[in-house]
């Protein structure tokens, strides 16, 4: 029985290692982290001179950003999506409204 009880504790320090790796986005928190896991829906929306000019609606995906710069990425439809810029809106989709007639669905 105690050679159960040491791979027991070997496997969840390996778990507990690689939870609280690095990760390319806000952080380190428990939140971020199931959020990764699941996926949440969101609504990004791309402004220039503040006029909406693209728009994602990404279903059960994943928003992030590095750190030390200024572009958020998501996969959309098997591509990586980088936008660089100030004018990005990042909301929930569920409390958000279409800002372009046309947007690309990501699923």
């Amino acid at each position: 029985m105690p050679k159960l009880k040491v791979i027991v504790l070997i496997i969840s320090f390996v778990i507990l290692i690689l939870l609280s790796g690095c990760t390319p986005s806000k952080g380190n928190s428990w939140t971020q982290k199931i959020s990764n896991l699941l996926g949440d829906d969101y609504r990004i929306t791309l402004y220039s001179r503040g006029k909406a000019v693209r728009e994602w609606q990404l279903k059960h995906g994943i928003v992030n950003y590095e750190k030390n710069d200024d572009g958020w990425f998501f996969s959309c439809k098997r591509h990586l999506v980088v936008i660089r810029g100030e004018e990005i809106v990042i909301e929930p989709l569920a409390y958000s409204q279409q800002q372009v007639k046309n947007p690309i669905i990501c699923n």
